[in-house]
């Protein structure tokens, strides 16, 4: 993400937007290299002055799964910045064969969660 995918999403008036920074303070999958700045810059500070409608920050799951609702069904853009715990899985090794089978198969199964929780979500409003 770059500032001006903040600047090219309000301006496309899209109103069912989302977008999810997962905040771990790391560059987690090529070796645990701090992010710079981490900790000292307001991803939603940016979110906001860009014009994103409705812009969130969450440092705890409490907090993030009482409003979840209203984050999914109303009208954005939305931008949603939760801070998170970096994972321990240490740095991926993977020869190329391998990366391309696993990039396929997370994101199809990614897909097929995100699809799930869409159709959840069209299933409780009726």
């Amino acid at each position: 993400m770059t500032l001006g995918t903040l600047a090219t999403v309000v301006g496309s008036g899209a109103t069912n937007y989302l977008l999810f920074v997962m905040d771990n303070g790391i560059f987690e999958i090529t070796g645990h290299q701090s992010v710079a700045g981490s900790g000292q810059i307001d991803y939603a500070a940016m979110a906001q002055a860009a014009g994103f409608q409705r812009v969130f920050f969450f440092e705890d799951a409490r907090s993030y799964a009482e409003s979840v609702e209203d984050i999914l069904t109303q009208p954005g853009p939305t931008f949603v910045h939760l801070l998170v715990e970096p994972g321990s899985e240490g740095p991926i090794s993977r020869n190329d064969r391998e990366k391309g089978r696993y990039l396929r198969t997370s994101l199809a199964d990614w897909s097929r969660t995100f699809k799930a929780a869409l159709e959840t979500k069209d299933q409780d409003q009726t």
